[in-house]
């Protein structure tokens, strides 16, 4: 899974490297951006929500129409806010912005095709939840592979010539991944039609489990837009810096943690089921913390340069680079807290309880807007990295405490925070041992130092980890 998931983001990566050295972070990729902002935050309540809720359905093998009536409820609403929004734009982009005139021009016709896109790909969250529990875990993500292969050859052979191409190219390859997607599934037995049972007791149930995941997403995806919000405002090409630093935080997302959360989920919902105790739950938050940090302190090493070599040249400046590496970084560190707090989340969402989450999820965002703000007027975009891995940070430390008051612990837990502490310390050494070897033998080719210290960042990150005895070499793997 993870591997063709790698290589489907390498794929889309190269998309960035294009529109970087084509584009450079300029007035059209922050209108860009800030567009792809708004849809985001929108189509996100329903993709997160989506599969929070029908993966338990599917698992649980509801009536049908009550699924079929749960995803049509959902998708009319969410159609609806789009058609109104598109209608809407212009004002809309005014209030959130105080750009000028020419910027809100271009915003005004990047939202119609930036919502159009994500309004044909939202869907195949549907899909993706019937693919996974029909153990297809792949299947989805060999079809996203081949359309980015597709779009990436368009980009290679020199015919998209401007930003307006280069949209519609990603409209065309977003109908064609739907296309494909509903052929297969529908071969695997997936069936949906249009139907409104309202006044169905099980679908009530869902509704009840979906809003709070709905809130829970949206005050996220609110905290997004603000962030994107005041990176636009500081001026051209910060937007952009942001929207990049996402992007390669989004690939680790999908990468590591999309799929370690794929994986995990329906295990989760059959421990539950099953009523088994946490250890094997805590144990997976010790490998995917770990699995994490080895991608944090491999980003730390060779992240300059794999950032010089994707998103350098043309258009796109050398200072620029810079500012990306240092947000990414900040970024991807922060995600040691997301793993191990979105695998509680799916603990929660598995006995179907989403208010804790939402409420957590919210106490969270607006720790990180109240800090975003303060730390902006003298850090400026970095400010607004470190208020989101503060709130990572208070959001984990959050939903612990909730977990314990909700379930409680049936192990000794002081060992699971000392491996979690483990992980920290051989990521530190690590970095520091390999960036003292890198200083003392240089290699001028970037391509080799990304091969060759990444590799020995890895051996040295398992040494270490073998020499303080962690715990995920005894983890049995289900």
């Amino acid at each position: 899974m993870i591997v063709i998931t790698l290589a489907s983001q390498l794929l889309a990566l190269y998309k960035s490297r294009f529109t970087a050295m084509n584009f450079g972070a300029t007035n059209y990729m922050d209108a860009y951006n800030f567009s792809l902002s708004i849809a985001t935050f929108l189509f996100a309540f329903v993709t997160t929500g989506i599969t929070t809720v029908i993966i338990p359905a599917y698992v649980k093998k509801c009536d049908k129409s009550v699924v079929n009536s749960f995803i049509t409820i959902i998708y009319s609403i969410v159609y609806i806010l789009s058609f109104l929004i598109i209608v809407f734009r212009r004002p809309i982009s005014i209030i959130l912005t105080d750009r000028d005139s020419n910027f809100i021009d271009i915003v005004s016709e990047f939202l119609i095709y930036v919502f159009l896109i994500q309004g044909i790909t939202s869907f195949l969250a549907v899909t993706t939840a019937y693919y996974q529990c029909i153990n297809r875990f792949n299947t989805p993500k060999i079809i996203l592979f081949f359309i980015n292969l597709f779009i990436t050859i368009i980009l290679i052979s020199g015919i998209i010539n401007d930003f307006n191409q280069y949209i519609l190219l990603l409209l065309l390859g977003s109908v064609l991944n739907l296309i494909i997607d509903l052929s297969i599934v529908i071969k695997f037995g997936f069936r949906y039609r249009p139907e409104f049972k309202w006044k169905n007791k099980e679908l009530k149930k869902l509704l009840i489990i979906f809003l709070p995941t709905v809130f829970s997403s949206g005050v996220y995806q609110l905290c997004s837009l603000v962030d994107t919000t005041l990176a636009t405002n500081l001026g051209e090409g910060m937007s952009t810096i942001l929207g990049y630093s996402s992007q390669i935080l989004s690939m680790i997302n999908t990468v590591i943690i999309g799929n370690l959360s794929v994986y995990i989920y329906p295990k989760i919902v059959k421990y539950v089921e099953n009523k088994m105790n946490t250890k094997c739950f805590w144990d997976y938050s010790i490998l995917f913390h770990c699995c994490v940090l080895l991608i944090v302190t491999g980003y730390f090493i060779i992240g300059l340069e794999g950032i010089s070599f994707i998103f350098g040249g043309g258009k796109f400046l050398e200072k620029d680079v810079y500012l990306l590496y240092i947000c990414s970084g900040i970024y991807i560190y922060g995600q040691q807290f997301n793993i191990i707090r979105d695998l509680v989340y799916r603990y929660f969402y598995a006995n179907s309880e989403t208010k804790t989450t939402f409420t957590n999820s919210l106490i969270a965002s607006f720790s990180n807007i109240v800090i975003s703000i303060l730390l902006i007027s003298f850090l400026g975009i970095i400010g607004i990295v470190i208020g989101t891995v503060l709130s990572s940070l208070i959001s984990l430390i959050m939903i612990i405490i909730r977990f314990y008051n909700r379930f409680g612990f049936d192990i000794n837990f002081k060992p699971i925070l000392f491996e979690w502490f483990k992980n920290n310390v051989v990521m530190i050494l690590t970095i520091i041992i390999v960036t003292f070897i890198k200083s003392k033998f240089i290699i001028s080719n970037g391509i080799a130092i990304i091969m060759v210290y990444g590799l020995l960042t890895i051996v040295v990150f398992t040494c270490l980890l073998k020499i303080f005895r962690s715990k995920i070499w005894s983890i049995r793997i289900e």
